[in-house]
């Protein structure tokens, strides 16, 4: 009796295993290489209101202070629009708006390939003009061509290939024809004082350098980006140039002002200003620097007339200074509520600001959870690295610049070559 009923269990569990093969089998079958993970699902097939389908190939722009030019949309290959004005039809890249002209296509209910599972993975350099197909194989139709020289974002790596959204329909990208972006530089800096007058090469950097770094820049023609512009490439709400930097400087010194803001002007850069607003109100009126004597601080009359260059942000009211006893922030020695009034108190003067600079780069759970709920999005540390996806928002790198490091190693971290162990 014990053998027939082994039996019995032997082929029920065999009948199940076949029945669990096939499904996976027509799912596999059905939906191709887009299953990176077992069978997870990654895109279905669903009744979408409106899809446009373009008769010519058309350009597909982004929007910011202009239309930019960042790939083309090609004919035949349907896609689901998401808005439209009188222009333009809106859809999706990644997770940001792109816009396509009106008037070469139809649009219609149609059924439609989504995705229906996205993660923030990475983004893509484009070399050249990529194309994107429309399943993992280089014989598969082509739906978009990238432009060449920007970073596009990607939700998903299968093998060969990396995974973007366009119209709410996978694309895939070789990967022999992208490189792997490893994020934006960010620079940060303090003081800055003519080399001659330098006492010291900690958290200082001579005006000499600096110069020579901002036309490196120039030269190079890399565009600056804001905290907004890094928080929503950090989301996958962005396409940025590949030729991008963003330039912070933390306390907001006097010596920037003196130094920065002119060079800065010049060759129409923008950078960030941290601002410890406690310190904001030492002077009142108008100061004349000292390059010789104590560290100057912006006035808060400094901060309304350099608002065409520095966006200013959050770097503390008064919890930049360290413990004498343990030599940590003063930060580990307030509780959550205490971190978030003085954060509060900060953003007073800086109403505008979206992002943090820990000082000393020392934070903990607290501080992140305070500088949530003052509503800010991004948190800089003083780790040396890329920001890019991998991290958290409010964990990003940056790299310290000052007298002690080389021009060369400005220019390997600015053009994406700079490696850590």
């Amino acid at each position: 009796m014990r053998k027939i009923t082994s039996n019995v269990h032997f082929v029920v569990y065999f009948i199940v295993f076949i029945i669990s093969v096939g499904a996976i089998w027509v799912l596999i079958e059905t939906q191709g290489r887009v299953f990176a993970q077992g069978t997870d699902r990654f895109v279905t097939k669903r009744v979408v209101e409106r899809v446009l389908t373009l008769e010519e190939r058309q350009p597909i722009y982004m929007k910011g202070a202009a239309f930019t030019r960042i790939g083309e949309l090609v004919a035949n290959q349907p896609v689901a629009i998401t808005g439209e004005d009188e222009v333009y039809y809106e859809l999706r890249l990644g997770n940001m708006p792109v816009y396509v002209r009106k008037g070469q296509g139809t649009v219609e209910r149609k059924k439609l390939s989504t995705v229906v599972q996205t993660d923030r993975l990475a983004a893509v350099h484009s070399l050249q003009k990529t194309a994107v197909y429309e399943g993992a194989d280089l014989e598969s139709s082509v739906i978009l061509e990238l432009e060449e020289g920007y970073r596009y974002p990607v939700v998903r790596e299968e093998e060969d290939w990396y995974i973007l959204i366009i119209g709410e329909r996978p694309g895939y990208i070789h990967k022999q024809s992208v490189a792997l972006d490893e994020g934006l530089p960010v620079l940060v800096y303090h003081h800055i004082l003519p080399r001659e007058w330098m006492k010291t090469m900690n958290s200082t950097i001579s005006l000499e350098l600096f110069e020579e770094q901002m036309e490196y820049l120039a030269d190079r023609q890399f565009e600056t980006v804001t905290a907004h512009e890094l928080y929503d490439y950090l989301e996958g709400r962005l396409v940025v140039p590949s030729k991008a930097v963003l330039i912070t400087f933390d306390d907001g010194l006097l010596s920037t002002k003196e130094y920065a803001y002119p060079i800065l002007k010049r060759y129409g850069f923008t950078a960030i200003q941290h601002i410890i607003s406690s310190r904001t109100d030492r002077v009142e009126g108008e100061q004349l620097f000292h390059a010789e004597g104590p560290l100057q601080f912006f006035t808060a009359a400094d901060i309304e007339e350099l608002s065409d260059v520095f966006q200013f942000e959050a770097h503390t009211y008064e919890l930049h200074s360290l413990n004498e006893d343990t030599g940590f922030g003063v930060v580990f020695d307030h509780t959550k509520e205490e971190i978030l009034l003085d954060l509060q108190k900060n953003i007073a003067q800086v109403p505008s600001a979206i992002s943090i600079a820990y000082p000393y780069g020392h934070y903990n759970e607290d501080f992140i959870v305070a500088a949530k709920e003052a509503g800010l999005l991004v948190g800089f540390t003083t780790v040396e690295g890329y920001a890019n996806m991998k991290s958290s928002n409010y964990e990003v790198s940056r790299y310290g610049i000052t007298e002690k490091k080389s021009f060369d190693q400005f220019v390997t971290y600015v053009e994406g070559n700079m490696t850590w162990p």
